[in-house]
């Protein structure tokens, strides 16, 4: 039987067998450890390039000025005014008259904003550069604000910071005041004492003037002219005792009005002077007094006396007796000065005719004066 010899040849190749199988037993044992490496190395590398865009988004998004615009918003819609002046720009700023303060101004923003509906938007301005918005308020623009970039503050990446660079708010001074009042009184706006330089017109004479011009003068009334107030003025007037006299608005024209005062440290003693003296006139024409009664309250060489004795006899009354005064009323009692003032005076005379209680209404409007410390009659209107 014959052995087989191991030759070189045959060596060699079970050598490179073997190492042909350790070097596949190696790579199949790296490939896959090479590939789980790179698959680690690929995802952190994606995870890191999402990470980085997912910031550089945010980044972006953070840049936009509309984030910035949202921040102003919110002060509109928290009303905060002082915030709103702080930022005002010098175009805008409001130029607050003597009669009002800030407070005023703070006041009409806040009238203009609370309770309605406030929105804002990209202004017809817009622009990249110099982000301009309006805001409205139930519709209509009360202002406008600009956006502009913080150069010292800059994002990553170059994206801008933005900030506020001014507000210009619709303030404009709309309401005034025109005031008429006699020309011996005072007249305040808003606490303030009114001089001749608000004085917009010449002095306008009394219609009553007339009355009473042999013997005294009827002060003339002033037109005086307040404007560029941004809330509805409060209107003073006192007369010329320091006391306060009703203001009334003539909303067709926007007039105050302070017509004369009904005020008189000696009203009363005026009026009872007025009532007596009328009672006097009515029992004169009714011939239950003679016609010498009235004259204590005419002055000497009154006109009105004479033209009442020559006319006495016009009055007609029928027999009658036992006169009475009744309803004796005061409807009107006007100050115009310390001297002159207008009354009048109703009363009602209550006579027996034939049997029958006859009632005789008498009204006397009487322009009285004071002459030598005298009160008297000096004009009457008819």
């Amino acid at each position: 039987m014959k052995k087989t010899q191991n030759t070189p040849t045959s060596n060699n190749r079970s050598v490179r067998k073997a190492k042909k199988k350790k070097l596949f037993s190696v790579f199949a044992i790296v490939l896959p450890v090479w590939l789980i490496l790179i698959t680690i190395f690929i995802c952190w590398f994606y995870g890191q390039a999402n990470n980085y865009m997912i910031h550089y988004e945010d980044v972006y998004q953070l840049s936009l000025p509309e984030h910035v615009a949202e921040e102003v918003f919110a002060h509109f819609k928290d009303y905060d005014v002082d915030y709103i002046l702080g930022n005002m720009a010098e175009t805008s700023t409001p130029v607050i008259s003597g009669f009002e303060s800030e407070d005023s101004v703070k006041t009409y923003i806040l009238d203009m904003l609370e309770g309605k509906e406030l929105t804002y938007k990209p202004s017809s301005k817009f622009s990249d550069s110099i982000p301009a918005y309006v805001v409205e308020a139930d519709g209509f623009v009360v202002a406008e604000f600009t956006l502009c970039k913080d150069l010292q503050n800059p994002r990553e990446f170059g994206f801008p910071t933005w900030q506020i660079n001014e507000i210009n708010y619709y303030t404009e001074p709309f309401e005034t005041a025109y005031i008429t009042a006699p020309t011996n009184f005072n007249v305040y706006v808003n606490g303030i004492l009114l001089d001749e330089t608000y004085l917009c017109s010449e002095e306008t004479q009394s219609e009553d003037a007339s009355y009473v011009e042999d013997y005294n003068t009827i002060p003339n009334l002033h037109d005086y002219y307040v404007a560029d107030l941004y809330l509805e003025p409060e209107v003073v007037v006192t007369d010329m005792y320091d006391q306060e006299v009703e203001v009334t608005c003539d909303e067709a024209t926007g007039t105050y009005i302070a017509d004369y005062s009904d005020q008189h440290p000696e009203r009363k003693e005026l009026e009872a002077f007025a009532t007596d003296y009328t009672i006097t006139f009515a029992n004169v024409i009714s011939r239950d007094e003679p016609l010498e009664n009235l004259l204590p309250y005419f002055p000497d060489n009154s006109e009105l006396y004479d033209s009442i004795s020559r006319n006495t006899s016009l009055q007609y009354y029928m027999a009658h007796s036992g006169t009475t005064i009744e309803n004796e009323e005061i409807l009107d009692f006007i100050a115009y000065s310390e001297d002159v003032v207008y009354i009048e005076v109703y009363i009602e005379q209550h006579m027996t005719v034939y049997g029958d209680v006859e009632v005789v209404p008498t009204t006397a409007r009487l322009y009285c004066v004071r002459i030598d410390g005298e009160w008297q009659v000096v004009s009457m209107r008819f």
